[in-house]
């Protein structure tokens, strides 16, 4: 049997913020490192002109406190916004669900032990529904998330994915952990990330829009860290998992498009001037990074919404890659189906379980 995705639902930052302006601010803010030989050559790295981010540019240098709490409360917004778009999308309601992924992109440390709970009552979804919280795992974060709602969704439940990434504003209270990740690569990053989330309905049945089929999928972690982390991206062929990714090896028929999150413009642009994937395959993916930057642990699910917006041929084969610098790499072979059933003709999905 094939699982169906549905068209995503995004939720995206409040503001609509120029890279020329964050640059500025942060300039204003850090004048003892915008200067910064490795700060200029980092925004040189950077792609785009507009980032969405859920805290307007700050004027001026006056610090805001900016507590775990604030951070938690915009991460759940995106989400239940994302969230209820992907249940009208997919022609499914709350009460259809069975199972709930969901994907934070904080540092583990910062993980929200109660996001998933909080979001089954707050999007009305059954309280019988499967949940399965997600953090740590980078760039991977929403490739691993449909793998794991694949794997669900063979028991007949309806699984909802939702992933967000948000970030802190420019002006806000440094603490003790941040202050040493303040140098000028990571205030670089500031002008490549932006907010927001995104979600889908993963279905052993046809949904009512047509859209993405996972046909196979595969996993990677090795403790390898020869790939570097910085804004400046590394060279992406490189990764150990790339290599170990049987469908891209020698003889495999390439992907006709690849929805591919490596952490930044770079390590993409690398992908395609090796040859890795095909540059052709990869326009959504350059399209929306530059556009819109790297929203973390949405991207790949960002870049499916634009996917619907300009699709490609029917039965197109495809690619879902999340590389993480370094050790982690996940990937969902899909196809692009035009097969839809109308929510009335559509079989009943409700959990079982659901009360």
């Amino acid at each position: 049997m094939q699982t169906y995705v549905s068209p995503p639902g995004i939720a995206l930052g409040q503001y609509d913020l120029a890279t020329d302006d964050l640059a500025t601010a942060l300039s204003r803010r850090h004048p003892e490192l915008a200067g910064h030989p490795d700060f200029l050559a980092a925004t040189r790295a950077v792609t785009g002109r507009h980032r969405r981010r859920t805290h307007p540019c700050p004027d001026g240098r006056v610090p805001e406190p900016y507590a775990r709490e604030d951070r938690h409360r915009d991460l759940r917004a995106l989400m239940q916004q994302a969230g209820r778009q992907a249940l009208r999308r997919a022609g499914v309601t709350a009460r259809d669900v069975g199972a709930l992924v969901v994907v934070q992109d904080p540092p583990p440390a910062e993980a929200d032990p109660f996001l998933d709970g909080d979001l089954v009552l707050a999007l009305g979804l059954p309280s019988t529904t499967a949940r399965v919280p997600l953090t740590g795992l980078s760039s991977t974060g929403a490739v691993h998330a449909l793998i794991v709602a694949e794997d669900m969704a063979r028991t007949g439940r309806s699984v909802l994915v939702v992933a967000a990434g948000i970030h802190p504003p420019l002006t806000a209270v440094d603490s003790d952990g941040a202050r040493a990740r303040r140098t000028p690569a990571a205030l670089a990053r500031q002008l490549m990330v932006s907010d927001g989330g995104a979600a889908v309905v993963v279905s052993r049945e046809a949904l009512a829009a047509p859209g993405l089929v996972i046909e196979e999928t595969w996993q990677y972690a090795h403790g390898d860290s020869r790939a570097s982390a910085h804004v400046g991206g590394y060279l992406a062929e490189e990764h150990p998992g790339l290599a170990a990714l049987p469908w891209l090896r020698p003889g495999q028929e390439r992907p006709d498009f690849a929805l591919v999150h490596p952490g930044g413009p770079a390590p993409l642009r690398s992908l395609a001037e090796s040859n890795a994937l095909p540059r052709r395959a990869l326009e959504t993916s350059f399209a929306c990074i530059a556009d819109e930057g790297d929203l973390g642990a949405a991207s790949v699910l960002r870049m499916l919404a634009r996917l619907h917006e300009s699709p490609p041929a029917a039965e197109s084969h495809g690619l879902l890659l999340g590389l993480a610098p370094g050790y982690l790499a996940a990937a969902c072979r899909v196809r692009w189906t035009t097969s839809a059933t109308s929510q009335r003709n559509r079989p009943k999905l409700t959990h079982k379980g659901a009360s």
